[in-house]
């Protein structure tokens, strides 16, 4: 049974990842000076390229058969027979130079598909190693390639699209002699056209790079380590656009382990262990990322809104905002943390004051408040739509206005209800303390004509 043909609900080319990231990734081939990388991505978009041949003057029914067979499960089993057919002809044509071009090949085969697979790395490396045994077997028994193809041919089989739809599974010996003819004449074509290309390309490589000059290139090989380091990076931000908290924390681990001042992962990982209640791993993380770089401002925004909104620091909170705001003056995402942690205190001091009876306190406009006040106002100066910006001043406002019962509060407060609720219909829960604040106008404006 094919790898992963369990896995597969959809083994379309829409749904292939493998086809768009090879499109990005081959970009960065240089064509004058290609290395073993580009080999391995040259031997990928081949196995792209396969079952994609002119399909001018085909039946409906190739074409429609041809659309089960193009997504990242058929693709492995191609990419893992075209390595076959690589290992071999290295083997034999350039022996000295077959582990240093094969292996690396065969690690980053297994390092892509596993990602894109969702299979574990271990158990993916076993299943893979297994199926080039299967073909290793067949070529030590003196089976040619009609035997090979025959063997990838059940294998492709096994990764049709709709393989968990019953209703696509072959019904009848005329639907699955159209599916063999297919299979059988899109290998046939890799064989002719693509094989050859990809030795080729290989041949090329160990005809210009002698045993030296290979050995010269390790220099490169340990670059080619670090680039790994972003491509983890980049794998963890995915997950994190997936919401795979987990694995994405685990994604920039692997990039710490490698690379410990990695300013961005540091970032990254607080903000995971934040989400999943790691409180103090990060605080450590995102105390370290200011150690890295002292001069940037979203470690210390991050921490301050750990210890504002998880930890209840607020001391701490109010120096972490203010220094993100002193890094990043025009940045409102600073001005709008530290709004909320005045706010909060202001309203703190406003409810002890009435627990106490004691009105005065209440009614006085606290150092507290103004900030509030004022780093709304700025957030808003610097994003005019900033729509929690403009709710929570309102609700500070109104606030006061209950206490005082200021034209001005009043007319504050309902002006910026008013704005919120037309930039986000979610604060349409403000409408009832709108309609106080009116209210609070009318009685108002009648006692001052009395």
């Amino acid at each position: 049974m094919s790898i992963f043909s369990w896995l597969f609900s959809k083994n379309t080319e829409k749904n292939s990842m493998v086809r768009k990231w090879i499109l990005q990734e081959i970009k960065k081939v240089d064509i004058e000076n290609p290395d073993v990388y580009a080999l391995f991505l040259g031997l990928i978009q081949t196995a792209v390229y396969w079952g994609k041949y002119d399909t001018k003057g085909q039946n409906d029914q190739i074409l429609q058969v041809s659309k089960q067979y193009l997504g990242d499960a058929t693709i492995f089993e191609i990419a893992a027979y075209t390595y076959y057919r690589v290992e071999i002809w290295l083997d034999k044509e350039q022996p000295e130079l077959a582990k240093q071009i094969a292996l690396p090949i065969r690690e980053w085969i297994a390092e892509k598909f596993h990602t894109v697979l969702y299979v574990d790395e271990r158990q993916f490396n076993q299943l893979f190693e297994e199926q080039l045994l299967r073909y290793k077997s067949l070529t030590s028994a003196g089976k040619g390639l009609t035997e090979l193809h025959l063997e990838l041919e059940q294998r492709i089989l096994l990764t049709k699209g709709d393989r968990f739809n019953k209703q696509s599974l072959t019904k009848d010996s005329a639907s699955a002699a159209l599916e063999s003819q297919y299979i059988k004449n899109s290998l046939a074509k890799y064989e002719e056209i693509n094989i050859p290309e990809v030795i080729a390309s290989i041949q090329q490589y160990c005809d210009k790079h002698s045993k030296m000059k290979f050995e010269e290139k390790k220099s490169k090989g340990q670059q080619l380590k670090q680039n790994h380091e972003q491509r983890d990076y980049l794998y963890g931000m995915a997950l994190v656009a997936q919401q795979d908290w987990v694995r994405a924390c685990n994604a920039f681990t692997k990039v710490l382990s490698a690379n410990p001042k990695h300013y961005d992962a540091l970032i990254q990982r607080g903000l995971l262990y934040n989400t999943l209640g790691q409180y103090v791993d990060a605080l450590q993380d995102f105390t370290v990322a200011i150690e890295v770089n002292p001069n940037e401002s979203a470690a210390y925004l991050h921490r301050g809104k750990c210890y504002h909104r998880n930890l209840r620091v607020k001391d701490k909170s109010l120096a972490d905002y203010s220094e993100a705001i002193r890094l990043a003056p025009n940045s409102a995402a600073g001005y709008f943390g530290r709004g909320e942690l005045y706010d909060e205190i202001a309203l703190h001091k406003e409810k002890q004051a009435l627990e106490k009876n004691d009105h005065l306190t209440y009614a006085h406009v606290s150092e507290e408040f103004l900030a509030a006040i004022h780093d709304y106002s700025q957030v808003i100066v610097l994003e005019p739509e900033h729509d929690a910006a403009y709710a929570n001043r309102a609700l500070l406002y109104a606030r006061k206005a209950r206490a005082f019962q200021d034209l001005d509060d009043i007319e504050n407060a309902i002006a910026d209800f008013e704005k919120a609720m037309s930039l986000n219909w979610e604060h349409g829960y403000l409408y009832k303390q709108q309609d106080e604040m009116k209210e609070l106008l009318e009685d108002s404006q009648l006692e001052k004509e009395a």
